[in-house]
């Protein structure tokens, strides 16, 4: 009797939304990313908080100085990465149950490099960085540097071998625990670091989250490794890693460089003003790159490309263009927490989020690209990026009118730059289908 009264169109548009419920829910990329998505979500309301507490707590030239610090220490490990945190998104799937194996080569490829790379820093390059050589002025100081590289490279690395594992779900925590325990310390450290508080409020979560995360990722990958059997593991050729690699340091100094390239080119308070608007707008460009992490790991399992592009399109693109939207709109409010110093980089911060759409054009096309290995896309677009974003970094904020506007508008102009050149070599192509991974039958039976 109930159902009879209830009309045959409402009926109708229950079962349809259900219906349209569980594609969404199938779908693949979105099943990989939404764990990402709440991570993004969550990253930027405990960054937020963190930096607003610094600005409170902390005067301007010691954010100025600690930003650059920690930009220094994220563009090191990155470096020293090899970039095979992205590349894990495609060998892991990959690998079948050689996945232990690979992680742990990574592990230790990374790490002796990162030791190199860190040497030939401290020796060869931190002398020529007047503002920095400045706060790393002592040896305790450059260990306490190293060794937040050294943490930093295995942190990054364990949230790309959660998702390429399928595992995506546990990210959320562990940076919840991290984001949560920076702010304790940011207070807790005050009165004993007051010059570098920010800095090793960093380190000491990390210290800790690292051993217990990449501990259990190594036990799921073991257990992989035994239910998918043995056989012959995959490599992967140099020349390809090389090429990404070599995209990866064009990224790198375009994007991880920039708060320290701010600290040479302006004046101390002006470099904080964008240091903040750039921390404060790179949650788009993260919720973008992992976005793309998903449609990387996705098609490497040997998912419909033409469905993964769909749901590109579809969702992703439009729900970056309306949180960008709405962080424009939002933008003297979002500064005003930061305290009123910080509202003069209301221009900025809405530049650098306007660029974010165009940008995530860009970090889409990457990531389809490296699941299809086509390398020479990726350096070409990250190659562009680079000498476009610096290059006019360096010619505008010789205005001295526009200064860290200048900045943002460089960054703007080389990513709608980049928009145009990846609808150009990845979206007006068809997708290519990429094979699924083999697997491996346990020793003693039949495949």
């Amino acid at each position: 009797m109930h159902e009879r009264a209830v009309p045959a169109r409402l009926r109708h548009r229950s079962v349809h939304e259900r219906l349209r419920a569980a594609r969404v829910v199938a779908d693949p990329l979105t099943r990989t990313a939404w764990p990402l998505v709440l991570n993004t979500g969550t990253n930027a309301l405990l960054g937020v908080t963190f930096w607003v507490v610094a600005a409170r707590l902390y005067d301007q030239a010691t954010i100025g100085r600690n930003t650059a610090l920690l930009a220094a220490m994220t563009t090191l490990s990155g470096v020293s990465q090899l970039n095979l945190g992205p590349g894990m998104a495609v060998l892991i799937p990959r690998a079948g149950p050689f996945a232990r194996r690979v992680l742990l080569r990574v592990y230790g490829a990374v790490t002796a490099f990162a030791v190199l790379t860190l040497t030939a820093f401290l020796l060869l390059v931190l002398p020529h960085l007047s503002e920095l050589s400045q706060v790393l002025d002592s040896t305790p100081r450059m260990a306490l540097f190293a060794l937040a590289v050294l943490a930093f490279n295995i942190f990054a690395l364990q949230d790309a071998a959660l998702v390429s594992l399928r595992l995506g779900k546990l990210i959320p925590a562990e940076n919840f625990v991290f984001g949560t325990v920076k702010i304790v310390l940011l207070v807790a450290l005050l009165g004993l670091v007051p010059g570098l508080g920010i800095f090793v409020s960093w380190l000491i979560p990390m210290l800790v989250i690292v051993p217990v995360v990449s501990g259990y990722v190594l036990l799921r990958a073991g257990r992989r490794q035994r239910s998918e059997g043995v056989g012959t593991a995959p490599r992967e050729p140099l020349r390809k890693l090389a090429l990404d690699y070599a995209g990866y340091l064009f990224q790198a100094s375009s994007t991880f460089l920039l708060p320290l390239i701010a600290l040479e080119l302006l004046e101390p308070e002006a470099a904080a003003l964008f240091s903040i608007a750039w921390l404060t707008s790179s949650t788009l460009d993260l919720l973008a790159t992992n976005l793309g992490t998903a449609l990387t790991v996705e098609t490497s399992y040997g998912e419909d490309p033409h469905a993964l592009r769909r749901t590109v399109f579809r969702r992703a693109l439009p729900f970056v263009a309306l949180v960008s939207v709405v962080g424009v709109l939002a933008a003297p409010l979002i500064l005003t927490v930061y305290g009123a110093d910080y509202t003069e980089g209301t221009s900025t911060l809405q530049i650098l989020l306007l660029a974010s759409v165009p940008r995530c054009l860009v970090t889409f096309a990457i990531a389809e690209a490296r699941a299809h290995r086509r390398m020479w896309v990726i350096v070409s677009l990250r190659a562009q990026n680079a000498v476009l974003a610096l290059g006019l970094c360096f010619l505008l904020t010789a205005r001295t009118d526009l200064a860290e506007d200048g900045m943002a508008v460089a960054w703007l102009v080389a990513q709608v730059c980049g928009a145009a050149a990846a609808v150009m070599l990845v979206w007006r192509r068809p997708p290519a289908r990429t094979e699924p991974p083999a697997v491996v039958a346990p020793a003693g039976e039949a495949p």
